[in-house]
């Protein structure tokens, strides 16, 4: 069977990858996506998920599933550079896909954003975690199955929360879970990446300009960091998609049930006619 990146055209064209962040997402990386924009790289990160729409999310869950639960080919180097060939900097991904990804790129320079685990797995559960819940509550329970991009991103927040929450979801529980295996994730990055290639910077120490341009060798300039990725601004950014489909969702089911209710009522006039 075909996965959905086999049917993806081969580029002419790659650019390059000049950096390979393998930060998890809530660690500035939304902020970090905005940076390189303005220093002039082009960055993928989850907001161009969000932006290209269903079928590259139906790419992005064909990558993860086979990287986390070991379902379908796991993708290597000809299929990131299908995905990423118009982008230099990968964000976020490779969080997903540590190993097929340090594969592919075994001589890339490397960034890891890292921050205290129990804070991170609180900032997940009050994003991603939120929003997991919301598609498993009725009414956008059933109505994300009526848009594709609604239902690819609850297939990926089920699986992401699933996989690291240790199969507990967005429970107490399942947040331990996330903080055990962020700390866990952070201890196998530094064990495996060679450290001529790595730059660690730890949120709580601080997250800027002064800490990305040295390492990438480009001036620092003189504006302000973009972003600091609040749960708010997360939750103002992903709203609107969300509010997208409850509307369409209430339109469905108002085109089903208006029918129906018409049908009811001729066939109540009828019979009071025929008494």
């Amino acid at each position: 069977m075909a996965r959905n990146i086999d049917l993806l055209p081969t580029p002419t064209h790659i650019k390059p990858k000049k950096l390979i962040v393998l930060s998890a997402p809530r660690t500035g990386t939304h902020g970090l996506y905005l940076a390189l924009k303005m220093l002039g790289y082009t960055p993928y990160h989850m907001a161009e998920v969000i932006k290209a729409g269903p079928y590259t999310i139906q790419v992005m869950n064909d990558g993860l599933r086979a990287e986390m639960y070991h379902k379908g080919e796991r993708y290597g180097r000809a299929e990131f550079d299908k995905w990423f060939a118009e982008y230099d900097v990968i964000i976020e991904m490779p969080f997903f896909m540590l190993r097929s990804v340090l594969k592919a790129y075994p001589d890339a320079k490397f960034l890891l954003t890292e921050r205290n685990p129990d804070k991170w797995a609180t900032s997940i559960m009050n994003t991603i975690g939120k929003v997991h819940k919301g598609f498993h509550t009725f009414p956008m329970s059933i109505y994300k199955y009526l848009d594709g991009f609604t239902s690819g991103m609850s297939f990926m927040g089920d699986m992401t929360i699933g996989y690291y929450g240790n199969g507990h979801g967005a429970t107490p529980e399942g947040e331990k879970a996330l903080a055990e295996n962020y700390k866990e994730y952070i201890a196998e990055v530094k064990r495996i990446v060679p450290p001529e290639q790595l730059k660690v910077c730890r949120l709580e120490d601080g997250f800027g300009w002064e800490e990305i341009c040295p390492y990438l060798g480009v001036p620092v300039p003189d504006a302000k960091w973009p972003s600091l990725n609040t749960p708010e601004e997360f939750h103002q950014f992903s709203s609107p998609k969300i509010q997208q489909v409850f509307v369409k969702g209430l339109i469905g089911t108002a085109s089903i049930i208006a029918p129906f209710v018409a049908v009811c009522a001729w066939y109540l006039r009828r019979g009071s006619l025929s008494l």
